[in-house]
């Protein structure tokens, strides 16, 4: 009898270790035993402040892209230039819906997002002129040579530009 228990309990281990078998069938348990189990690894969850800062950022980025596109649009498909309240409210109206589609797009719609997407928005509002003195001949293909020429006349580089008053550093 002390020999037949050996003889299962070799045939077991023969069993265990067939490099073909994934897991095991034990009859005492009645269940397939997987043959190797990964260990759990200790994952460092990232801290809180990094996470708002990088969700921040990102945000703002997605308000500077939306107003980007708002002058864009403002610029070459309404024809509005200059400095009055007019093309603030476009500019603002249309940048504030692209700010809607883009967050929606992108699945960023936390409240500490939307205040990131604000400040981006309004941040390129009053210095994304700078563009044009950075890459002019890029910015008179996106936008207009006209519009390119009329803020290389009106305003410096450095600059801020807010309801038509300019504000050089």
């Amino acid at each position: 009898m002390a020999n037949m228990g050996q003889e299962d309990f070799d045939a077991r281990i023969k069993r265990i270790k067939n490099p073909r078998n994934n897991s095991y069938y034990d009859p005492d348990l009645g269940m397939h035993v997987p043959k190797r189990v990964t260990r759990v690894k200790a994952v460092k969850p990232p801290s809180q402040s990094s996470q708002a800062m990088s969700a921040i950022l990102v945000s703002m980025v997605i308000g500077g892209a939306a107003m980007f596109c708002a002058q864009v649009v403002r610029v070459r498909y309404l024809g509005m230039t200059g400095g009055n309240s007019a093309v603030t409210f476009s500019d603002l109206l249309i940048g504030l819906w692209m700010v809607l589609l883009f967050s929606a797009l992108m699945k960023r719609r936390q409240l500490l997002g939307r205040f990131g997407q604000i400040a981006g928005l309004c941040l390129m509002l009053v210095a994304g002129h700078n563009f044009v003195w950075k890459w002019p001949d890029l910015m008179a293909k996106i936008y207009t040579p006209e519009y390119v020429a009329e803020i290389k006349s009106t305003t410096t580089a450095g600059s801020i530009l807010f309801q038509g008053n300019v504000f050089s550093f």
